[in-house]
């Protein structure tokens, strides 16, 4: 975790926290300017693990929806082989079992590919969940030794 994203955070909650209260509500005025400034600072310190995160989200994205064409694409070259045979009057039954067949293995293999993509997506938010746990806890500590240093 970047010691520099743990102090960007504490400077936006040390700017809430010296903000100047709006009588009668929970609300704070804040510098509009120093709210960009710090939110420019927390983009530039995003933590590798998040960005690495966002970027397996995408390929995972991406995996299905390869897996879905590919799929697509069987299927149609199946129902084409099968057309073609069935123009041809003594291959008809062989066509329609050949299309069958096809036709399965085009599911089986799109199933397999969004098990894989699944199963790949699984790891990687398991992976960004522990990265983000790490990152609260880092956070939380942080507070407390503010509190504790008032």
């Amino acid at each position: 975790m970047s010691q520099t994203f743990l102090k960007v955070i504490e400077d936006l909650e040390l700017l809430v926290m010296s903000s100047p209260k709006i009588p009668l509500t929970n609300m704070v005025f804040v510098n509009e300017q120093e709210i960009f400034r710090i939110i420019d600072s927390i983009r530039m310190n995003v933590p590798q693990e998040v960005v690495d995160a966002q970027k397996f989200l995408q390929e995972k994205e991406d995996i299905i929806n390869d897996a879905q064409k590919k799929a697509d694409e069987i299927i149609i070259n199946a129902d084409l082989k099968a057309k073609q045979k069935l123009d041809e009057n003594d291959l008809v039954i062989r066509a329609k079992e050949e299309s069958e067949k096809i036709r399965n293995e085009a599911k089986k293999e799109a199933n397999r590919l969004m098990k894989e993509a699944k199963d790949y997506s699984e790891n990687v938010l398991i992976k960004l969940e522990s990265e983000v746990d790490k990152l609260l806890t880092s956070i939380r500590r942080g507070k407390e030794v503010l509190r504790s240093k008032e």
